[in-house]
């Protein structure tokens, strides 16, 4: 009996388990666009934690965000290029930093699949 109420309650407790996840598919930005690359940009440096930034060659799919360049003093830097990719999430369009893998929002950037 007790076998029996445990192999009944087991199909209901392991579907209770089951996440609904959000499904993220690879999406492309046109920084071709001005409106859309100031968005873009806005998005980026909040996610860099800068209050300028400046992006670098980009196919839409990739977006890059440069180190700053070097001051008057400085002869070389050890800074690396931050690489965020494009994707979409329930029809949001989101960056997700490479090094992180922490999303970020991109507000007033339409995002097309790829």
């Amino acid at each position: 009996m007790l076998l029996r109420s445990i192999l009944v309650s087991l199909p209901l407790v392991l579907t209770a388990c089951q996440s609904t996840a959000a499904v993220r598919a690879p999406a492309t930005v046109d920084l071709g666009d001005s409106d859309t690359r100031a968005a873009v940009t806005s998005a980026l440096a909040k996610a860099v934690g800068k209050a300028r930034i400046e992006l670098g060659a980009s196919d839409g799919a990739v977006v890059t965000v440069l180190p700053p360049p070097l001051g008057p003093h400085e002869t070389h830097s050890t800074a690396q290029p931050i690489r965020f990719d494009i994707v979409l999430e329930d029809g949001q369009c989101l960056a997700i930093r490479r090094d992180t893998q922490r999303a970020w929002p991109m507000p007033g950037v339409t995002c097309r699949p790829k």
